[in-house]
């Protein structure tokens, strides 16, 4: 497919800026997807290197209050939000509602992937694996875990950034795990997922692409420096992700991909519909790759799994976004879906 101008585009970024560096981050706090301060320059400064004018706007509340602007201009969105279930669709809701083009993935692919559960349901359709695991919706059904492996993890339903997930999260005892679903039941007022861990290398699977092309698909291995096997046997938890002991690297283990997992995991994004880009979270071990969650609104900042996914071919993050926006712009020039089903 050939590469649109972006010359004459304006962007719509809308962004939850925080106006604080992310090493202010509190790790505990439920508000860990807004957008930092390191964050938002990268994205602004270069969309605005990529694009005619970049516009912004802090809330998908200010974005409805000036929709007749935007009738031919796209929204980029790395809108976080805080509290609702349904944050992150509130952007592409309003997009849909008023028909404004926008990057990355719609309401439905947003509200799927939001509900850990209900994406690894989706994903067993595309024969694609995951720990087994009980959703716990009320105190009545906690038993229900005791069905399970030890040791199990213990997370909210529906956060991301790994909001809720620390290294007690990792249990080793039924007793353990009651009590910490009753803890994220009060914090959260949410269903608790509780699973069977899985040891192996924490990886993401970068996927750029729609139903006529995909023109990425790389898994990167996240190490630490100086202690390569520090996930292996371990929670990734908020502290990791936002404020981490030490530096860390994606290693390309694609390679380490079944031909059929590979196919799965496409056929998986395809059948999503609108996605433009997305990252999927796992483990890799010997018995192949586990799904941990599917994220659609991930984090593309310049130092990103992507940006180290298309430095393998000799790209940067400059075309990493041109290749996004250019995704989504074709999206409105070709059918819904041409899916086929595995």
């Amino acid at each position: 497919m050939p590469t649109l101008s972006l010359k004459d585009v304006r962007i719509v970024l809308v962004a939850d800026r925080t106006y604080e560096s992310y090493k202010k981050s509190d790790i505990k706090s439920n508000k860990l997807e807004m957008i930092s301060d390191e964050y938002f320059n990268e994205v602004y400064s270069t969309l605005s290197l990529i694009c005619k004018e970049v516009i912004h706007y802090q809330s998908p509340e200010e974005l409805s209050h000036n929709v007749s602007k935007h009738i031919d201009d796209i929204v980029f969105t790395i809108y976080g939000g805080s509290d609702s279930r349904n944050r992150l669709a509130l952007v592409p809701a309003i997009c849909e509602a008023c028909e404004l083009k926008f990057v990355g993935a719609d309401v439905y692919a947003r509200i799927v992937c939001q509900d850990k559960f209900l994406a690894k349901e989706f994903a067993k359709r595309h024969h694609i694996r995951s720990a087994a695991g009980i959703l716990v919706d009320n105190l009545v059904s906690m038993p229900n875990i005791e069905t399970l492996k030890l040791p199990l993890i213990v997370k909210p339903n529906f956060e991301g950034s790994s909001i809720g997930i620390s290294d007690s999260s990792k249990v080793y005892d039924f007793a353990s795990a009651y009590k910490l679903v009753e803890a994220l039941f009060k914090e959260f007022k949410q269903p608790v997922l509780v699973e069977e861990f899985i040891s192996g290398k924490e990886c993401v699977i970068c996927i750029v692409g729609n139903n006529h092309d995909i023109s990425m698909f790389e898994a990167m291995e996240i190490v630490f420096e100086g202690n390569e096997n520090y996930l292996l046997d371990k929670v990734y938890s908020a502290k990791d992700k936002h404020l981490p002991d030490a530096d860390s690297f994606h290693r390309p283990i694609t390679h380490l991909l079944s031909s059929s997992e590979k196919e799965n995991i496409k056929n998986l994004f395809l059948s999503l519909g609108k996605m433009d880009f997305m990252r999927m979270d796992g483990r890799l071990n010997n018995d192949g790759f586990f799904l941990i969650e599917m994220t659609p609104d991930c984090y593309i900042g310049d130092d990103c799994s992507f940006v180290d996914a298309i430095k393998l071919r000799g790209g940067n993050y400059q075309e990493l976004l041109s290749t996004i926006i250019n995704t989504a712009l074709a999206h409105y020039h070709t059918p819904y879906s041409n899916y086929t089903g595995s």
